[in-house]
């Protein structure tokens, strides 16, 4: 399969997508996803995605990418933080690191 086209979409406009879905329409992968985003989605209001967006891409060391995936785990605590970029090649500093759970911990999500 070739990818043409990525596009970054919040954790919970696609758990909306599959959920209007008929299920018997879904492959694998989709059903696997929307089991994850049912089990996994912390942040389920759009405004409140779309303010976090915007306060994580204030920091110069993330990509959106980067952003995205922080969207998708809301991270707590460093060593969330850490799991998150252990296999990107972007080195965050301490300080880094801190406003990310700055931010992500001035929410409230749905496993609180």
């Amino acid at each position: 399969m070739e990818v043409k086209e990525e596009e970054y979409v919040y954790p919970v406009e696609a758990l909306e997508v599959l959920e209007d879905r008929d299920e018997e329409s879904l492959n694998h992968e989709q059903k696997i996803a929307l089991e994850n985003l049912v089990r996994h989605c912390k942040v389920k209001d759009l405004e409140t995605l779309e303010k976090l967006n915007e306060e994580l891409s204030e920091i110069e060391s993330l990509k959106e990418k980067h952003v995205f995936k922080l969207l998708e785990v809301v991270p707590k605590h460093e060593s969330t933080v850490r799991a998150v970029f252990s296999k990107e090649r972007v080195k965050l500093d301490d300080s880094d690191i801190e406003e990310i759970l700055e931010i992500c911990q001035s929410i409230e999500t749905s496993d609180e």
